[in-house]
């Protein structure tokens, strides 16, 4: 039986950014992960979930939580800005770029309380606890930013987490930092829905690649939190957990620079001090993906000189496909990019401006942005619960569809969202 509109159950969601589920399910790595396979055996999950174009973490958790592609709720990519010679881009961090609404809106609208710690897209959200992932673009490194985040948090409430974590900091990761700070959440607030977003082993994946050491080590920090928040919930058999990812991860050995061919076919301008500046071009890497746009109208010599730059990339063998408007369209893509280059298998983009067009070493090891039908590119759902059949197998399911079946956890009329997508059936 699956929960009904008129069951009011409390719903734990927490991501584990770039999991793919053949990592946590390899018979060589699977006792690294005992609450992860704890949570599979006791609850339904799917065999893959097949992400968005492109496969990167912004437009996936907009869909998970709108239940629409990126064409539709407005979250292209995870960079706001198409300039790619600007210094220090911002991302799309605000909620007031979704299109459509949210799970945290139609839940407060029904008169749930919603948390929600370093969730994407949720900054200025409509959440009465939230602390979103935001930081200052100029920042080295994102994770040791507190003051940005704690500036657009609920007021008082980062500083008040803070407290709570203030032992731990400088000895533990940045998942570590989120599991405790839910496992506070949600022992002092209760809130009917708590959303928490795992960012380190998406960190470690591009570092060192998806089954590295390192990022293995990452998802068993995540791991150990995710069975202290199943702990800390089984009090309340009317509470849902749910654990899933927006994308998967493969290997990379290679990376092209497609900025450094567009950069030498005049396709940007050069400012006094003789730094590349922005002219008609923008372009938005994606890692495994890069879109290109037309920010003011083209003169017949700019297209040629792109088509050229293009055909330069696509001859070194890092291109797969050129993804056009019509095959954007089809992929419910970005409506505004000319069109999208695809790399080919082993390679990455890189949003260099300057050097070689291609090297034979990559700065990440790992990367995703590829068409979600890319082998590797899967994402991971599981859920358990009352009323969840333990052990069921869903398949192969569309990201789109997680946003009313969480609606439908919370018995929330399936509906409620702009989604036409239906509710898993978990039980």
């Amino acid at each position: 039986m699956n929960p009904t509109a008129s069951r009011r159950g409390r719903l734990v969601v927490l991501s584990v950014d770039g999991l793919r589920p053949d990592i946590y399910r390899a018979p060589e790595s699977r006792h690294r992960f005992p609450n992860l396979a704890a949570i599979e055996k006791a609850g339904a999950s799917a065999e893959a979930v097949e992400s968005v174009y492109p496969s990167t973490t912004y437009p996936g958790h907009a869909t998970i939580v709108t239940g629409l592609p990126p064409r539709d709720h407005g979250i292209y990519s995870h960079l706001a800005s198409l300039d790619p010679t600007e210094k220090a881009r911002p991302w799309c961090w605000f909620a007031a770029a979704l299109r459509a609404p949210a799970l945290w809106d139609v839940a407060r609208v029904s008169g749930r309380k919603i948390a929600a710690l370093s969730w994407p897209v949720s900054a200025g959200a409509a959440i009465d606890l939230n602390i979103p992932e935001i930081w200052n673009p100029a920042v080295a490194d994102p994770h040791h930013d507190f003051e940005t985040p704690a500036r657009h948090a609920t007021p008082g409430l980062f500083a008040e987490v803070a407290q709570v974590l203030m032992p731990m900091l400088g000895k533990a990761d940045p998942d570590q930092l989120r599991g405790e700070a839910a496992l506070y959440l949600w022992n002092r607030y209760r809130p009917d829905l708590l959303l928490v977003h795992f960012v380190w082993y998406d960190s470690q994946a591009h570092a060192f690649g998806p089954a590295s050491p390192q990022a293995l080590t990452a998802l068993e920090s995540a791991d150990l939190a995710m069975g202290k928040i199943r702990d800390a919930i089984s009090s309340d058999p009317a509470t849902t957990l749910v654990v899933l990812s927006d994308h998967g991860f493969v290997p990379v050995e290679k990376e092209a620079a497609p900025l450094v061919v567009f950069a030498e076919h005049g396709l940007f301008a050069r400012g006094a001090d003789g730094s590349l500046a922005l002219r008609r071009l923008g372009a938005v890497s994606a890692g495994g993906s890069l879109a290109v746009y037309w920010l003011e109208e083209p003169s017949a010599d700019d297209r040629r000189r792109l088509a050229t730059a293009v055909d330069r990339l696509r001859a070194t063998g890092a291109v797969q496909a050129i993804v056009d408007r019509r095959q954007l369209e089809a992929l419910e893509a970005d409506p505004d990019a000319e069109f999208m280059i695809e790399a080919a298998p082993g390679f990455c983009f890189s949003d260099r401006l300057e050097g070689p067009l291609l090297s034979d070493t990559s700065k990440d090891r790992g990367t995703h942005g590829y068409f979600p039908s890319h082998e590797g590119m899967e994402a991971m759902f599981t859920a358990v619960g009352r009323e969840i059949a333990p052990g069921k197998n869903l398949g192969r399911l569309s990201l789109k569809q997680i946003a009313p079946t969480l609606a439908r956890l919370m018995g929330l009329p399936a509906d409620i969202l702009g989604s036409e997508e239906k509710p898993l059936a978990l039980g």
